[in-house]
């Protein structure tokens, strides 16, 4: 338990380094005042980082000056954990943006690159971006340092209960830190290829055009042709986004220049795994990199070569729906949920129910035959249980493409191993 003081003790001395050899600095502050973003741009929200390491230090020593026990040290973190540490949440998704715009202005100004490796040789070879990483190794290692505690206390203790659920609810917020990394290094790459891309083909405006849009999954593929017992493959770059299947080629005039030529709305593309050449062709193949591909809308076939086994059944996953249909209820994709607005104002009468305001908009997740859901509140993220008989089902892409895939299903069903004998590739 100690470990925690001490580790806190150690990081917060850091950030004082920070905070006397950088954020401090009157030249350093200068440069960032430059910054397209200014000093936000860099920095984020660390004040208030730097602030609840004091507090949390604050409450640690008072409590290490008496006796420390479990329930002491999970009672101060469990306020920590509701109040201050979702700060480290905000501060982490800026990190992308934060590497992005130090390289560039290094790069573009000789004199702040200088300032940067002076200031380094004086801290004996710790560099800036050492120290503005701390923030996200602090809030990592937390609950590493909360299971080794956890650990060793025994099971039938009343102290465990309360410390699990404080272990499991900061992994969740290191979860979420991780997430935001995740979601801005996306929106970087996407920003690149809205560069790169030559999106006039096509209905998408642009990658980053909705704030909510991330890269799933993306790689390298080649589209197949059988004609005449011979093969033909073209190489084609795919991207599933949150909402489209976005396909498209290299320009043969300019390779850094991507030509999209296709996309589709997510719920209307079909993936069938099994593939047999024609009969006329006669060389070997690899099936198991093989797969089938619809696009409902427009309506468009092709056969679809992975670069391995692997890379097929990792695009098999993402393509295929998983929606969970069974006697009792019907589990719907995150990316292709219903869509509900409260008719009436529904008050919650259990914990985990979902309160609604009259006009509410909600996101179904889950539904079932006895007339219930469970649903996110689309104005602040908050998930729960409520009736559907207060709700109505409101115009969504949801709606509109379950009408699309019902009408076409049989079609597909009955036709999909015939129509790809005249497969081509626009």
């Amino acid at each position: 338990m100690y470990e925690i003081f001490t580790t806190e003790e150690t990081y917060r001395k850091s950030l004082e380094v920070l905070d006397k050899q950088f954020i401090n600095d009157n030249l350093f502050s200068c440069y960032l005042d430059e910054f397209p973003g200014g000093p936000e741009s860099i920095l984020c929200n660390i004040a208030e980082i730097m602030a609840v390491s004091d507090r949390l230090l604050e409450e640690l020593r008072i409590l290490y000056d008496g006796q420390v026990t479990v329930d002491s040290i999970t009672s101060i973190l469990r306020k920590f954990a509701d109040d201050h540490f979702p700060a480290f949440v905000t501060y982490c998704a800026n990190t992308a943006n934060q590497q992005d715009i130090l390289s560039k202005h290094k790069a573009e100004d000789p004199d702040f690159e200088k300032f940067l490796t002076d200031r380094e040789v004086c801290l004996h070879g710790q560099n800036l971006n050492s120290y503005l990483i701390l923030p996200m190794q602090r809030i990592c290692r937390m609950p590493l340092l909360l299971d080794a505690i956890n650990k060793k206390t025994e099971p039938d203790s009343p102290d465990k209960a309360p410390l699990t659920s404080l272990y499991e609810d900061i992994c969740e917020i290191v979860e979420r830190c991780n997430e935001g990394v995740r979601r801005a290094e996306t929106r970087k790459k996407m920003e690149n290829l809205d560069r790169r891309c030559d999106f006039s083909k096509i209905k998408l405006k642009s990658f980053t055009e909705k704030s909510d849009r991330l890269i799933i999954r993306d790689g390298v593929g080649h589209i197949l042709k059988f004609k005449s017992g011979k093969m033909m493959g073209s190489k084609i770059n795919m991207w599933l986004l949150t909402d489209y299947l976005v396909i498209g080629v290299n320009d043969p005039r300019d390779e850094s220049t991507i030509i999209l030529t296709e996309c589709s709305p997510r719920q209307l593309v079909k993936v069938m795994p099994h593939f047999q050449p024609p009969s006329s062709y006669k060389k070997k193949i690899e099936p198991d990199r093989i797969f089938h591909l619809h696009l409902l809308s427009p309506d468009k076939k092709f056969i679809v070569q992975c670069q391995s086994p692997s890379e097929k059944d990792k695009w098999m996953e993402v393509l295929s729906r998983k929606e969970t249909i069974d006697e009792d209820e019907t589990i719907y994709e995150e990316w292709d949920v219903p869509i509900v607005q409260a008719k009436h104002h529904y008050e919650k009468t259990n914990e985990d129910d979902l309160e609604l305001a009259q006009g509410e908009i909600c996101r179904v997740l889950k539904k079932y035959t006895d007339g219930w859901c469970f649903g996110q509140r689309q104005s602040d993220g908050e998930r729960g249980w409520f009736p559907m008989s207060f709700t109505v089902e409101i115009d969504s892409d949801h709606a509109k493409y379950r009408e699309v895939n019902r009408d076409l299903t049989i079609f597909i069903h009955a036709t999909f191993s015939s129509f790809f004998k005249e497969v081509c590739f626009c």
